[in-house]
């Protein structure tokens, strides 16, 4: 299970997946509602006139609804952008027209709104004519209405950038989401160690975690050694090869009392037992890999090991590393993590 905080971590060390994303879809937005269909913007409104001076009544209102319902469908009829398209240009394809034009209708009041936008403006205003009229033919061929009539004529102005705004913002917005949960995901199927919690969640100790504050972190191990024996000879053991930017044996066995032996071979190391046990009563002795056999070996004059694991190393890795511990019997006494 994620913690806030692993989240958190990973959103600071994953940020261009947050940014990109974000910066994508809300260039995109803006593209597609500013950019793309062109800087001038030609409006019109029809309104459907009424033949008599009743009332509105429920009857009537409904009916409205169901015309609605066929204006709209006919406004966005394939046959009537193949038509206006091929008379604006006869090598557009009908999208070029569907693409740009928006309507809306307010049954209600019998009002429908028109908008077309297009690079030129002389096209965008040609354009947006043929479609009212084509409609009112429509209305007026197969739904025997007479009265739809102009309430605005067709007008063509700049396009106003605030609606690409908007959904640039929105756009920003929904990416910036979006990246963060590609994190969570990435997170949660990840094999990779990234921070010292993940080795918690495998239920193994971690003494410390140096990247914190390093003195803290070290009295922590120091106080688990003490804790556990009063004397021992302790394995520091790298997970994987040894990493050059850390040095965690000289300073635990200054923190101790007692002394660091540097891996070589097992003859030398087991005479400087030997020699040191009397006068020291902790020996760290520093191995290059868990797994070499000179590690292996030693571990018959150690008390117990301790495995350096760093950042990106694979869980299974680790997994594997303690199943073998165990298997040979050597005994771990936790986990120091380190970046």
């Amino acid at each position: 299970m994620l913690t806030t905080q692993q989240i958190r971590n990973s959103i600071k060390n994953n940020k261009w997946l947050i940014i990109l994303p974000a910066l994508l879809i809300g260039f995109l937005a803006y593209f597609t509602q500013n950019i793309l269909p062109g800087d001038y913007e030609a409006e019109a409104v029809l309104i459907v006139t009424s033949n008599d001076d009743e009332p509105i009544t429920y009857n009537k209102l409904v009916l409205n609804e169901k015309l609605a319902s066929v204006y709209s469908q006919f406004l966005e009829s394939e046959d009537l952008f193949e038509t206006v398209s091929e008379k604006i240009d006869p090598d557009w394809k009908s999208s070029m027209v569907s693409k740009n034009f928006d309507y809306d209708v307010n049954p209600q009041g019998g009002v429908i709104s028109l908008t077309y936008k297009d690079s030129n403006e002389k096209r965008a205003e040609d354009t947006l004519k043929l479609i009212s009229e084509e409609f009112r033919s429509y209305a007026r061929d197969y739904l025997h209405m007479e009265n739809i009539e102009y309430l605005q004529n067709v007008t063509v102005s700049e396009a106003s950038k605030v609606r690409g705004i908007i959904f640039a913002v929105i756009g920003l917005i929904v990416g910036a989401l979006l990246g963060i949960l590609i994190i969570v995901i990435k997170d949660i199927i990840s094999d990779k160690i990234e921070c010292a919690d993940d080795i918690r969640e495998l239920d193994y100790e971690v003494l410390a975690d140096l990247t914190k504050e390093k003195e803290t972190e070290l009295s922590k191990i120091k106080r688990k050694i003490n804790t556990t024996s009063p004397s021992a000879v302790v394995g520091l053991s790298h997970l994987n090869k040894h990493a050059q930017n850390i040095d965690v044996a000289t300073d635990l066995s200054y923190l101790l009392n007692g002394i660091e032996i540097k891996e070589k071979n097992e003859k030398d190391i087991l005479n400087k037992i030997n020699k040191l046990k009397a006068d020291n009563p902790y020996i760290i002795i520093e191995e290059d890999n868990f797994n070499s056999p000179i590690s292996i070996d030693l571990a018959d004059y150690e008390d117990y090991k301790i495995l350096l694991v760093g950042e990106n190393t694979s869980k299974n890795t680790l997994l594997n590393a303690i199943k073998e511990l165990d298997r040979l019997g050597i005994r771990l006494l936790g986990v120091i993590y380190y970046r």
